[in-house]
Protein backbone atom coordinates (compact mmCIF):
# COMPACT_ATOMS: atom_id res chain seq x y z
CA UNK A 1 0.00 0.00 0.00
CA UNK A 2 1.16 3.37 -0.84
CA UNK A 3 1.61 5.95 1.04
CA UNK A 4 -0.77 8.41 -0.48
CA UNK A 5 -3.40 5.53 -0.35
CA UNK A 6 -2.97 4.82 3.53
CA UNK A 7 -2.82 8.77 4.10
CA UNK A 8 -6.31 9.12 2.00
CA UNK A 9 -8.05 5.92 3.44
CA UNK A 10 -6.84 7.00 6.70
CA UNK A 11 -8.35 10.26 6.87
CA UNK A 12 -11.64 8.79 4.90
CA UNK A 13 -11.85 6.41 7.87
CA UNK A 14 -11.54 8.99 10.19
CA UNK A 15 -14.67 10.94 8.82
CA UNK A 16 -17.26 7.89 7.97
CA UNK A 17 -16.64 6.99 11.72
CA UNK A 18 -18.24 10.08 12.76
CA UNK A 19 -21.39 8.35 11.31
CA UNK A 20 -21.63 5.26 13.10
CA UNK A 21 -24.89 4.95 15.20
CA UNK A 22 -22.48 3.11 17.94
CA UNK A 23 -20.53 6.42 18.07
CA UNK A 24 -22.19 8.44 20.23
CA UNK A 25 -19.03 10.12 21.90
CA UNK A 26 -18.10 12.61 18.58
CA UNK A 27 -18.70 16.37 18.63
CA UNK A 28 -19.25 18.84 16.18
CA UNK A 29 -15.10 19.36 16.86
CA UNK A 30 -14.54 15.98 15.37
CA UNK A 31 -16.35 16.47 12.46
CA UNK A 32 -14.99 20.00 11.80
CA UNK A 33 -11.44 18.29 11.99
CA UNK A 34 -11.70 15.44 9.98
CA UNK A 35 -13.22 17.85 6.72
CA UNK A 36 -10.02 19.47 7.96
CA UNK A 37 -8.12 16.66 7.91
CA UNK A 38 -9.21 15.53 4.14
CA UNK A 39 -8.32 18.92 2.93
CA UNK A 40 -4.81 18.60 4.27
CA UNK A 41 -4.83 15.23 2.31
CA UNK A 42 -6.42 16.24 -0.69
CA UNK A 43 -3.46 19.15 -0.98
CA UNK A 44 -0.92 16.59 -0.25
CA UNK A 45 -1.78 14.42 -2.95
CA UNK A 46 -0.43 14.82 -6.12
CA UNK A 47 -3.02 14.54 -9.26
CA UNK A 48 -2.51 11.00 -11.23
CA UNK A 49 -3.95 9.61 -14.19
CA UNK A 50 -6.58 7.23 -13.89
CA UNK A 51 -5.07 3.83 -14.85
CA UNK A 52 -8.32 2.30 -16.81
CA UNK A 53 -10.46 4.24 -18.54
CA UNK A 54 -13.62 1.51 -17.98
CA UNK A 55 -13.94 2.82 -14.57
CA UNK A 56 -15.60 0.45 -12.27
CA UNK A 57 -19.51 1.27 -11.14
CA UNK A 58 -19.53 1.92 -7.79
CA UNK A 59 -22.18 0.84 -5.65
CA UNK A 60 -25.07 3.63 -4.14
CA UNK A 61 -24.09 4.27 -1.00
CA UNK A 62 -27.14 5.05 1.42
CA UNK A 63 -26.96 8.67 2.43
CA UNK A 64 -30.47 9.05 4.26
CA UNK A 65 -28.44 6.90 6.62
CA UNK A 66 -25.36 8.91 6.80
CA UNK A 67 -27.53 11.75 7.37
CA UNK A 68 -29.88 10.41 9.82
CA UNK A 69 -26.62 9.78 12.22
CA UNK A 70 -25.40 13.29 11.35
CA UNK A 71 -28.50 14.60 12.83
CA UNK A 72 -27.60 14.05 16.55
CA UNK A 73 -24.95 16.23 16.21
CA UNK A 74 -27.27 19.28 16.39
CA UNK A 75 -29.16 20.53 18.87
CA UNK A 76 -31.43 23.07 16.28
CA UNK A 77 -32.66 22.93 12.81
CA UNK A 78 -29.28 23.10 10.82
CA UNK A 79 -30.24 24.76 7.62
CA UNK A 80 -26.97 26.45 5.55
CA UNK A 81 -28.41 29.71 3.76
CA UNK A 82 -26.75 29.84 0.32
CA UNK A 83 -26.40 32.88 -1.88
CA UNK A 84 -24.44 32.62 -5.53
CA UNK A 85 -21.01 34.64 -5.31
CA UNK A 86 -21.82 35.60 -9.32
CA UNK A 87 -25.54 35.74 -8.85
CA UNK A 88 -26.03 39.79 -8.51
CA UNK A 89 -28.42 41.73 -5.86
CA UNK A 90 -31.67 40.19 -6.47
CA UNK A 91 -31.16 36.97 -6.49
CA UNK A 92 -33.38 34.77 -3.80
CA UNK A 93 -31.49 32.99 -1.46
CA UNK A 94 -31.39 29.25 -1.19
CA UNK A 95 -30.97 26.59 1.17
CA UNK A 96 -29.45 23.26 2.05
CA UNK A 97 -29.30 21.63 5.84
CA UNK A 98 -25.60 20.58 7.13
CA UNK A 99 -26.74 17.12 7.51
CA UNK A 100 -27.43 16.66 3.68
CA UNK A 101 -24.11 18.32 3.18
CA UNK A 102 -22.40 16.12 5.64
CA UNK A 103 -24.02 13.02 4.35
CA UNK A 104 -23.09 14.08 0.33
CA UNK A 105 -19.33 13.78 1.70
CA UNK A 106 -20.03 10.60 3.28
CA UNK A 107 -21.42 9.15 0.42
CA UNK A 108 -18.91 10.02 -1.80
CA UNK A 109 -15.96 9.05 -0.15
CA UNK A 110 -17.43 5.50 0.25
CA UNK A 111 -17.26 5.20 -3.30
CA UNK A 112 -13.04 6.27 -3.22
CA UNK A 113 -12.98 4.10 -0.39
CA UNK A 114 -14.86 1.17 -2.91
CA UNK A 115 -12.52 1.73 -5.44
CA UNK A 116 -9.67 1.26 -3.36
CA UNK A 117 -10.73 -2.28 -2.26
CA UNK A 118 -11.86 -2.92 -6.27
CA UNK A 119 -9.55 -1.18 -8.91
CA UNK A 120 -6.18 0.43 -9.58
CA UNK A 121 -4.82 2.74 -6.98
CA UNK A 122 -4.35 5.21 -9.60
CA UNK A 123 -8.23 5.36 -9.96
CA UNK A 124 -9.02 5.44 -6.01
CA UNK A 125 -7.21 8.30 -6.04
CA UNK A 126 -8.16 10.16 -8.89
CA UNK A 127 -11.59 9.82 -7.77
CA UNK A 128 -10.72 11.16 -4.78
CA UNK A 129 -9.16 14.57 -6.02
CA UNK A 130 -11.92 14.76 -9.11
CA UNK A 131 -14.59 14.40 -6.36
CA UNK A 132 -13.10 17.02 -4.07
CA UNK A 133 -12.81 18.94 -7.25
CA UNK A 134 -16.39 19.08 -8.58
CA UNK A 135 -18.55 17.58 -6.15
CA UNK A 136 -17.73 16.55 -2.46
CA UNK A 137 -15.06 19.33 -1.89
CA UNK A 138 -18.06 22.26 -2.39
CA UNK A 139 -20.04 20.33 0.14
CA UNK A 140 -17.39 20.22 2.63
CA UNK A 141 -16.56 23.87 2.37
CA UNK A 142 -20.40 24.67 2.81
CA UNK A 143 -20.22 22.84 6.04
CA UNK A 144 -17.24 23.40 7.17
CA UNK A 145 -17.72 27.52 6.86
CA UNK A 146 -21.54 26.41 9.12
CA UNK A 147 -19.51 24.28 11.45
CA UNK A 148 -17.13 27.91 12.69
CA UNK A 149 -20.22 29.96 13.19
CA UNK A 150 -21.56 27.20 15.38
CA UNK A 151 -18.45 27.83 17.54
CA UNK A 152 -17.19 23.81 16.27
CA UNK A 153 -13.22 24.33 17.42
Amino acid sequence: MSEQRERIEVAIHRYLLLFEPENTASTLRDIAMALDDLVSVYFDTPDVEPATTDALEAPQFNEAAFGQNAARFFERDDVIWLLDPEGGPDQEAMCTFATSELAEIAADLSKVVWAFENGPEADAIWEFRFGYQSHWGDHLHRVRHYLHGLSAW
